[in-house]
This record gives C-alpha cells, structure tokens and sequence, in this order.
C-alpha cells in the first residue's frame, strides 16, 4: 500500500487484440459482429471492429486493484463516459489521479482518463477504498505509480538568455528540477540552480535545427516535464526563417514531446514567452512578431483538444525588458522589467495548475490576465494594469449568442460533462462532440427548451454558436 496524497497518480498502457475479444465472448456470450467482424463493422461509422466498452474498463480495475490504492481495494461508486469508440491493435494509455480522500471514511474519489492516439476515450470517476490491505505483489505492478510529492520537472529553452536564466533560477529556487535546454553558456547558471538542491539536466541543442530540436524532444519525452517555458527568441534581426524555427517550430516539437508525460499526470503547463510587441507591432519587428503569433496558434490548439485533460497553455507578454537582448531597440529614458520579475510571474503560472489557459500582460504597472483568446473580461481587475495603453489594447468580452445561451451550455454539459470547452466548441471540436453526441446534445436541447428541432438540426447544428441560434428562432429571444 501506498501513503496516498490527492494529486498521486496511477498509470499504464493496454493494446487490445483480436485474441483477447475472443476470450471476452467465451466469457461473457457477447459476440456483437461490431467487435469482431470487419465486414459488418466496414458499414458502421467505425469502419472497423471496436473494443467492447466493458474491456475498456478492464485496465481501469486493474490500476484500482492493484496500484491506486491497490489490493485489497474495493469500487463503491463509478461514473464513466465513453467519449470515442476504441480500435484494437493501437495502444491505449490510461490515467487515474487522486482527487480527495476521506479521512473519516477512508474513500478515495479518482478521475479517470483513457487515450487513444491521443484523443480521449474514456472519462470518468470512481470512488473506492481499502479493506484489508495487502502488499502489491512484485510480478504484477499491475502499472506505474506518481507519488502526489513526486519531484516536479520544468524544461526551459532559452536557457542561457537573460529571461530564461532568471526562469531557471526563480524555478530552482521554488523546488522545481529543471531540463535546461541551450546551445551553451549555462555552466553558472545549471551551478546556481544546483545549489538550491534541485536536478539539473542540459539538454545542449539549436532549436533552429530540425535534427538538434528532434534530439532534444526525444530526451524531453523520457524526462516528462510537468511544465514546458520556452523562452528562446531568435535575434531581433535575424530573417523570418529563423524566427519562424525558433518561436514556431522550437515550441511545435518540443511541446509535442512533452504532451504524452502531462496526459498521464492529468496535468501540466505549457508557457510561450511572448512580448508586448504582439500587440504594438513596431517598426520593424514584422518576423518577430508574426513568429510569436503562430507559437501561439500552437498554445490555442493545445488549449482547445487538451485542456479538458489539465494541460494548461499560456503566454506571457512582458513589455521592455532589461538586459542584452532589447537593449539596442529599447526607447531613450525606458528603464524596463527586471528579468527576475519576469520570472517571478512566469513561476506563478507554471504552478497554478487550477488555472485556466491564459494570456497575462506583465508591465511596470502592474499584471493584468485574459483568457488565451483574448475575448474574455479581466479575471482579476484589482491587478490589472493601467494607463491609456492598456485601454486601448484590452481586448473586448465575448458577444453573447443568444438570451437562451445559458441554458443551452446547461444543457450540453450534461451530454459531455462539466469540464468541455462548451462554448468555443462543437463536432469534432470538443471531446465527446461527434456524430454520436451530436445526437444526444439535440435531444438534451430539446428536453431543455420543450421543443423539437427539424431534423435537419443535426448538421446545422455542429457547433455550439450555431445551436444556440436555432434555439433562438424556436422560442425567440
């Protein structure tokens, strides 16, 4: 038995093959030609045998029964969605954390997470608890297990610029190991990281150069960073090309490297480093800025397909910052941010894990943060910056729908669940939104609102603004 903590994690990975269907149905007498036969299944949306649901769940059992909380375990309660049909022969990588645990009871409240090429699967909760507990047997982990103390690893590029030394420092400094990735330079800083007692690991590569980003993503995969930084930038000078490799391609691969290690935990952060420039655009700082623009097409993609999964996407624009970099383009008399409190704010970030994605503006005025999109309010006015700058650049709040849009969300959660983005999304958009949920979002629709929709809603119908508007030509506004 483990000590466990909320936040403890259990893992594994299962790959469900035609043999062990065959089993299942000597067992159990299901021998739907859905699971088994190709033809039958060829003329379903499938278009091809899919796992039975209740051999989906198997792994599930085992993670409960044999690692979190482990033998002599016993399920009280389940809820579980299937979000998309499983395939046999493609692994698939499961994911149980703590959410609370009793201490009058004893019961532990468990999310459940199921991923198939990285689209989730299943989704669900399961309460259990320990009747009298034995050791886990050593031939059978049954899957791997996270401590809910275990060491947190943050990887930052950009490691030997002066924002990116200052996030390594200001991270050790908060307990966080770190994989420092740099083309050099980085001996003082790894050393003063190290003698606040944390691990260290340099990863030596160009980000500019495929084959350098490819070696380094592969030793990212293996460390599993809970947090990614990326803080390089290429010269403000230097040609489109090498801005684009840098701030594009750099957070691309290196973040793709990362995701799978954050799905398992069921969290995680991925932080752009971004620049007032985004929104100033000065002269001269066209490569610059639209190389910021498309990393953060690469937040907004990790927002909108694993957000729901506790990978949280942010970026942080400073204004002028002191030091090498800006230092020949910074105006006469502007004193500027201090890396260090760049770096402060960027460690607050990475270590919220219950925040939502967001933009954060960082001036000498203060902080102010928006939503990643920048179609929200301020969520936190009283730290907002000030100024007739900030004014002119904040961003306006979301047009509303429809007068019925609350209860047309109210309603689509209760197909999907409480954590989908609702309101940016749709089929194909949101976990669980396909042909097959479409179909349950309608009908939930129209219990809610007493109406019937004409059939032709369920492909008018494909994204959330688009229901809404339906809706309002019912009942009227």
């Amino acid at each position: 038995m483990h000590d466990l903590e909320p936040g403890a994690v259990a893992h594994s990975s299962h790959t469900f093959t035609g043999e062990e269907f065959a089993a299942f149905a000597a067992a159990t007498g299901d021998h739907n030609p859905i699971h088994h036969d190709p033809e039958h299944a060829a003329q379903t949306e499938f278009g091809a045998p899919i796992v039975p649901l209740t051999m989906v769940l198997g792994p599930v059992s085992a993670l409960i029964g044999m690692v979190l909380p482990g033998p002599g375990a016993v399920i009280l309660d389940t809820a579980f969605r299937p979000v998309r049909a499983v395939a046999f022969d493609r692994p698939v990588n499961y994911s149980l954390r703590l959410r609370s645990k009793s201490a009058g009871t004893g019961v532990l409240t468990c999310r459940v997470r199921a991923h198939q090429d990285r689209e989730l699967v299943l989704d669900g909760e399961v309460k259990t608890t320990v009747r009298a507990p034995r050791p886990r047997p050593d031939d059978n982990p049954g899957g791997g297990f996270l401590p809910a103390d275990a060491p947190r690893l943050a990887a930052v590029t950009g490691a030997a610029g002066d924002i990116g030394a200052a996030v390594a420092r200001a991270l050790a400094k908060a307990g966080w190991d770190l994989a420092l990735v740099h083309r050099g330079g980085i001996d003082d800083v790894a050393r003063q990281c190290e003698e606040t007692g944390v691990t260290v690991h340099s990863v030596m590569a160009d980000v500019t150069v495929p084959a350098d980003r490819a070696a380094a993503a592969e030793k990212l995969a293996a460390l599993a960073p809970t947090a990614l930084v990326h803080a390089a930038a290429a010269p403000l000078a230097a040609g489109h090309q090498e801005h684009f490799e840098t701030a594009y391609a750099g957070l691309r691969d290196l973040a793709d490297a990362v995701l799978d290690g954050m799905l398992l935990r069921q969290q995680g952060c991925v932080l752009l480093l971004g620049s007032e420039a985004s929104r100033h655009h000065p002269k001269g700082w066209s490569d610059y800025v639209a190389a910021k623009a498309a990393a953060e097409s690469v937040l907004r993609g990790i927002d909108r397909h694993h957000g729901v999964d506790g990978v949280r996407a942010v970026v942080v624009e400073p204004g002028y910052v002191q030091g090498r970099y800006s230092a020949d383009v910074r105006p006469a008399g502007t004193l500027g941010l201090l890396p260090e409190e760049v770096a402060e704010l960027v460690v607050t970030e990475v270590s919220d894990a219950a925040a939502p994605a967001r933009r954060v503006w960082l001036s000498t005025d203060g902080v102010t943060r928006y939503a990643l999109d920048g179609g929200a309010a301020p969520e936190d006015e009283a730290a907002s910056a000030s100024g007739p700058a900030a004014q002119a650049s904040a961003p306006r709040g979301r047009p509303v729908v429809s007068g019925h849009t609350e209860r047309v969300e109210a309603a689509v959660r209760r197909v999907l669940g409480p954590d989908v983005d609702v309101r940016g999304g749709g089929v194909g958009l949101t976990p669980g939104w396909d042909s097959l949920g479409q179909i349950q979002v309608v009908l939930a629709v129209e219990e809610e609102f007493g109406i019937s929709l004409p059939a032709e809603s369920l492909t008018a119908t494909g994204r959330f603004d688009q229901l809404c508007r339906v809706v309002a030509e019912q009942v009227g506004e």
